[in-house]
């Protein structure tokens, strides 16, 4: 069971992946000393992330088809986190309620937004308000 969800996490990985490929987050599993946890390379880091479909996503702020973050969820906690090219390494963004990643957007007010789902499939937000991110909001279209 544990071989075919790793093997299924490389293959969602390579789904995942955007058609910039060099410009992608890199989704691989973890080795067999770490199980349960697989592994994202983006910008010379390897980070661990969960093993489930949506752990992480790309954000594409300037929309030019160039990432320019990827936030994922970190085990054993899901704490979700996000790096660019422009970090030294990865940066906490919220607590430990996020279950997959669901997309991010631009706010009318220019503010960058990442929206995740609970384990219980609450739709939840975060926001980049100047150099700090706001704690999980409940998203109400």
């Amino acid at each position: 069971m544990r071989k075919l969800a790793l093997m299924m996490c490389g293959i969602l990985g390579v789904v995942l992946m955007t058609t910039t490929t060099s410009q992608a987050a890199t989704h691989t599993p973890a080795s067999p000393d770490s199980p349960g946890a697989c592994q994202i390379t983006a910008w010379g880091h390897v980070v661990a992330v969960v093993c489930r479909t949506g752990a992480y996503l790309n954000a594409d702020w300037t929309g030019d088809g160039v990432r320019d973050e990827v936030f994922f969820i970190s085990p054993p906690n899901n704490y979700v986190y996000r790096i660019s090219g422009s970090s030294n390494g990865p940066v906490r963004v919220s607590n430990g309620v996020a279950w997959t990643m669901v997309g991010t957007q631009i706010r009318a007010s220019g503010y960058h937004r990442v929206y995740a789902a609970t384990a219980g499939g609450t739709q939840i937000y975060a926001q980049q308000e100047g150099s700090t991110w706001t704690p999980w909001y409940r998203y109400v279209p």
